[in-house]
């Protein structure tokens, strides 16, 4: 979802969570700015048992002059927006609405309506905000006000800025310009006498795990910035290396961790924590995270069941849903802990001995990867800040002949010119990740530098050599402490690969097992060469769909139908025109006017179907790459013979041998006769053959031809329904094919 998305209404209300914090104020603030300059009627509300009374928030309400006001309903609402909590939850009250949109970063709890977004990788609301309003080009650094209240919900809900892990955080907490003179004095207004007797109480709570020296300690409700002070006083315990200090919210448990040693970084073991349950992250000496009630439950239950203990529940404060009690909650963390220092291995390179793991050789894939020269962005001599998902920023001197070479997970690394050209060959087609929640940039090394995306200047490049590394797949968990850098170790969970460099047993460095899976495979993989590659047309070569759509409109107008919608038509496609034609006239074959609305179709769509078809984007980059590598290809299609004939030898002349349509007396998909036949005239049999398509059709006429499938999820049919269908493998963009062959 976009803001401008919510432009439709006119009458919008923004309603944060009861017992508003700084979080969901400055976001609800930012949101009210925007959508009031944009002309709408808005309302920043919030509603509950409780008004706000910390002195903090009353004070930045005040200083920044923050709109928002207690409601006990709302009446005449076009939108409800809910920000930084999920309509429907505990911890927001119910307030009418004819229409509900959400943001937030907290993990989804709840059914999602069509206008949402919700990023839970994002530390605070806050950055989300931030990150939406640039997308509307919205500057809100000419705000300060608003700069300086989303800030200070960062601030607020990262403990001081010390759970910032996400890159896009970093972009955030970098980029503002804020009042910091304002954001001192807010600072020094946040503890309470009440919240000075929680942090006091909490302290007489402390447990302490001898065997692993961590302490674990149980604190009243507060602000989550309680937390990491308590968390800092219990660290300089002289026998405490680790500590966890988390309080019960209305929707779930917010924690802070703190470590003092090596062996342990503090946000590593706040993602153990929330696993599959919450979100965690920070920095290896402070962090911290949020467990959602709905998704610890049932893991509650379960811990308590394989434990021979009876699950304890108690009511809200509101009384009106059942939570685990503090007790539970705590002896769940601490069983979470132990199995965190029991199941990790330490291996510390310096005296590794590789005849204690199992290691394999290895090839590289010849992948696309992304490359941008650095001196086309900058001179010779500048020092840049490159930011990507990578834990921390690469910062480097721009040299003469230097390069960024880009994976498909949105990784950069600097190389040289002499090394990519020996390694390298270059495609002229643009490079796009394959799946990341955060696009690399670049930037000059200094305060106020405005980033710049590398995407929008990476061209793709192809492996030449041949590239082998000795790499074992890790049966459990393991920290590395790696010749580079003692102080901190690499963390590789289960499945993830440890890799030898130049077959040196102390040169090890770790690779999540998503990413090595697809840039190596092994050198003894018996799998049958790929020799050729049988796509289909609609929905995988060529968006068709509003060629087709229009000659379906154009037939049922000249027959006296009503008109079907571009969304009918696309799930309509598939199974040829004949289908399409009947599932497009109301009534099918049965209507007198169907053969009528069918000759229509063919007529009109025999002279449009260039009219508004196109390649989808990286489609011919991928084709001329598979020429390049001696690939023979083939389409196969359900479309009229005559019409796939035409369209291939308009897109894909001297590229593509074989086009194959729909004719008299041959089965159409998902039969496998044309697909039989397309093989058969490329000289190539099944086994060194797969077949590439978008929709189920396409699933069961490779099943029934005996080929391995590769599904498209830019196609017609959607990435959920081609996995209800049985999907093999889906791919989300072309040059992923390249894995494949």
């Amino acid at each position: 979802m976009r803001l401008k998305d919510l432009l439709v209404y006119d009458n919008i209300i923004i309603q944060c969570h009861n017992d508003p914090d700084a979080d969901t104020i400055g976001s609800g603030f930012a949101l009210h700015t925007y959508l009031h300059e944009q002309g709408k009627k808005v309302a920043l509300v919030y509603s509950g048992k409780n008004r706000i009374r910390k002195s903090n928030l009353i004070k930045m309400i005040e200083k920044l002059q923050i709109p928002i006001r207690y409601v006990e309903t709302v009446s005449d609402c076009d939108l409800l927006i809910t920000v930084d909590c999920q309509y429907g939850e505990g911890n927001v009250a119910f307030l009418p609405a004819k229409n509900v949109a959400i943001i937030d970063h907290h993990m989804i709890s709840t059914e999602l309506p069509d206008l949402a977004e919700v990023r839970s990788h994002l530390a605070s609301c806050a950055t989300l905000v931030w990150a939406m309003l640039r997308e509307e080009g919205f500057d809100v650094n000419k705000h300060r006000n608003v700069a300086t209240a989303l800030y200070y919900g960062l601030y607020m809900d990262t403990g001081g800025l010390v759970e910032i892990s996400h890159p896009m955080d970093r972009d955030f907490r970098d980029q503002i310009i804020y009042d910091g003179q304002l954001i001192s004095f807010l600072r020094n207004s946040n503890l309470s006498i009440d919240e000075l007797e929680i942090a006091g109480t909490a302290l007489l709570r402390t447990d302490f795990m001898e065997e692993h020296r961590c302490a674990i300690v149980k604190a009243n409700q507060c602000d989550p910035n309680i937390l990491g002070i308590i968390s800092d006083l219990v660290l300089e315990v002289d026998v405490v290396d680790t500590c966890v200090v988390f309080a019960q919210q209305p929707t779930g448990i917010k924690f802070s961790v703190r470590s003092c040693i090596r062996e342990v970084m503090a946000d590593e073991m706040a993602e153990e924590l929330a696993k599959g349950i919450g979100s965690g992250g920070g920095h290896t000496e402070k962090a911290g995270g949020f467990i959602r009630y709905q998704l610890f439950t049932p893991e509650y239950e379960r811990f308590c069941k394989s434990h021979g203990m009876i699950p304890r529940f108690e009511m809200d404060r509101d009384g009106k849903t059942a939570i685990p009690v503090a007790s539970g909650c705590k002896a769940f963390l601490q069983d979470r802990i132990r199995n965190y220092f029991q199941n990790t291995s330490i291996i510390d390179a310096s005296t590794f001995d590789a005849n204690d793991m199992h290691f394999d050789t290895y090839k590289r894939r010849n992948i696309a990867y992304g490359y941008v020269e650095s001196t086309r962005l900058f001179p010779v001599g500048t020092r840049v800040r490159v930011r990507s998902m990578e834990e921390d920023d690469l910062i480097i001197t721009v040299q003469e002949q230097m390069l960024f070479l880009i994976g498909d997970h949105g990784d950069v690394n600097a190389i040289s010119r002499s090394i990519f050209d020996a390694d390298y060959r270059t495609v002229d087609w643009k490079f796009a990740l394959k799946s990341s929640e955060y696009e690399p940039t670049i930037r000059v090394d200094e305060e106020g530098s405005e980033a710049i995306s590398l995407l929008n200047c990476a061209k793709v490049c192809i492996p030449e050599r041949e590239e082998t590394v000795t790499a074992a797949r890790l049966e459990k968990n393991i920290k590395l402490f790696d010749l580079w850098d003692t102080r901190a170790y690499r963390k590789g969970d289960k499945g993830d690969y440890l890799l030898m460099r130049n077959n040196s047993a102390q040169d090890l460095y770790i690779i999540e097992k998503e990413m090595f899976e697809n840039r190596y495979q092994p050198v003894n993989n018996s799998a049958e060469k790929v020799e050729a590659v049988v796509f289909d047309l609609d929905g995988t070569l060529l968006n068709t769909i509003d060629d087709l759509a229009d000659a379906v409109n154009a037939a049922l107008t000249k027959v006296g139908e009503p008109n079907r919608t571009r969304k009918e038509v696309q799930s309509f496609v598939g199974n040829g025109v004949g289908l399409l034609m009947e599932r497009s006239v109301i009534g099918g074959k049965q209507n007198p006017k169907f053969e009528a609305a069918f000759v229509a179709f063919k007529e009109y769509y025999q002279a449009h179907s260039l009219d508004k078809t196109m390649p989808y984007p990286g489609i011919m980059g991928l084709v001329h790459e598979l020429r390049h590598r001696g690939i023979k290809m083939a389409i196969v299609s359900n479309k009229l013979d005559p019409a796939v004939k035409d369209l291939a030898q308009v897109f894909f002349k001297d590229v593509i041998d074989v086009a194959i349509g729909e004719r008299p007396g041959v089965q159409r998909k998902p039969a496998k006769d044309t697909v039989v036949e397309a093989l058969k005239e490329l000289n190539v049999s099944v086994e060194h053959a797969i077949y590439v398509g978008d929709s189920e059709v396409d699933i069961q006429t490779a099943q029934n031809a005996g080929m391995s499938c590769i599904s498209v999820s830019w196609g017609f049919k959607s990435k959920s329904f081609l996995e209800k269908q049985g999907a093999q493998a889906i791919i989300d963009m072309p040059a992923e094919l390249l894995r494949y062959v």
